[in-house]
């Protein structure tokens, strides 16, 4: 299957797309509004419903905006190198958890209903206090890269 024709089919199945799709991919987090499917050997996720892509699509964009002079950059834009965007993805989310009292299992179980603790905790996904969060980003620690002999 040639790149092109990929990314016009991935974009049909995920029409709604899933913000948090690198996350789960890296089996990190699991959310209630996603939905896995398989493309030319390729796993993808979309999301069901358009309001909960529209508040993880404004976390995400507050998590990358706070946690920007951990990666040194001037400005984020829609997204970021591989690497970084796990760590963003999948440390902000251990961050936000860590906000609530209780067990902290390493699998983030519901991605939305987190989502949703957090907007009913604080008010809004603004006034999340990203100072607390963005060291679970800075500390993150991706699959540590296998030796080549």
């Amino acid at each position: 299957m040639e790149e092109s024709e990929y990314k016009s089919t991935y974009s049909e199945i995920a029409s709604i797309r899933c913000e948090f799709e690198k996350a789960l991919t890296n089996n990190k987090a699991r959310c209630a509004c996603s939905r896995h499917f398989w493309l030319a050997d390729r796993e993808g996720y979309a999301c069901k419903s358009d309001q909960s892509s529209a508040k993880c699509r404004e976390l995400l964009k507050n998590l990358r905006e706070n946690s920007r002079f951990i990666f040194k950059a001037v400005q984020t834009g829609e997204s970021m190198p591989h690497n970084m965007e796990i760590r963003v993805q999948a440390g902000g989310l251990k961050g936000i958890q860590m906000l609530f009292p209780g067990e902290q299992p390493d699998m983030i179980e519901n991605i939305n209903d987190l989502v949703e603790l957090a907007e009913a905790e604080y008010g809004n996904l603004e006034q999340l206090p990203y100072d607390r969060i963005v060291p679970s980003i800075s500390s993150y620690q991706g699959r540590k890269s296998r030796k080549r002999n």
